[in-house]
C-alpha cells in the first residue's frame, strides 16, 4: 500500500509539472516556428524586393504584383472609411490619370473594408486606377501594415524604393515615384 502511495505521489508531481513545463517552453517553440528568420526583416523596407501577391479586383479579375513588372509602381493601401485615405485620394487619382503616358502604374489595395463599401467609394471618388481587394488582410499582413493609409513605391525590377506609412502629400508621392524610376 505504501509503494502505491509513493508511486501515486510521484505521478501526481509529474502531472502537476507538465503544464508548467508547457507554459514555459510553448512561447519559445512558437517563436522559433513563427518568429523572424535570420536575414529576414520583419517589415518590407527600402531596397528589399516587394512581396509578391495576387488578389481579385472589384470586377473579380486577378491582379498580381508581377503584372506591373517593368515599370515603376505606386501601391496605396486604403479603406473607404479612412479619413486620411480620402484626403490623399484626389492626388493619387491625379497621378493615376497621368500614369499611362508617363510610364508608371498605380494600384490601390483596399484593406479592412467590404467589397460594397469600396465599390461605392470608388464610384463617388471617380477612381481611375485598378483596385485590388485584400478582404482577408493577407497582403496587409505580408507588408506589415497596421492600418491604412500606407504607400509603397516599387521600381520596374520589383524593388521597394520608398515607403510612406500614414498620410502623404502630393509632393511626397511625386518624390516616391521619382525614387522608383518614374520620369515625372
Amino acid at each position: 500500500m505504501r509503494k502505491q502511495t509513493t508511486e501515486f505521489a510521484a505521478l501526481s508531481r509529474v502531472l502537476l509539472l507538465c503544464p508548467l513545463v508547457v507554459m514555459i517552453f510553448a512561447p519559445a517553440i512558437a517563436w522559433s516556428q513563427n518568429g523572424p528568420r535570420i536575414g529576414q526583416s520583419t517589415q518590407p523596407t527600402v531596397g528589399m524586393p516587394a512581396i509578391a501577391f495576387e488578389l481579385k479586383s472589384m470586377e473579380g479579375k486577378s491582379i498580381a504584383l508581377g503584372s506591373f513588372h517593368g515599370k515603376p509602381l505606386l501601391i496605396n493601401f486604403f479603406a473607404s472609411w479612412c479619413d486620411p485615405c480620402r484626403e490623399e485620394m484626389p492626388f493619387i487619382n491625379e497621378l493615376a490619370a497621368k500614369a499611362g503616358k508617363q510610364g508608371y502604374g498605380v494600384l490601390g489595395i483596399a484593406v479592412e473594408d467590404t467589397r460594397a463599401a469600396i465599390m461605392q467609394y470608388a464610384q463617388e471618388a471617380r477612381l481611375v486606377f485598378p483596385i485590388a481587394l485584400d478582404l482577408n488582410s493577407s497582403v496587409k499582413r505580408a507588408y506589415r501594415i497596421f492600418g491604412p493609409p500606407a504607400t509603397f513605391f516599387i521600381d520596374g525590377q520589383g524593388t521597394i524604393r520608398d515607403v510612406v506609412i500614414g498620410p502623404m502629400t502630393f509632393e511626397r508621392a511625386r518624390e516616391g515615384l521619382k525614387k522608383a524610376g518614374a520620369s515625372l
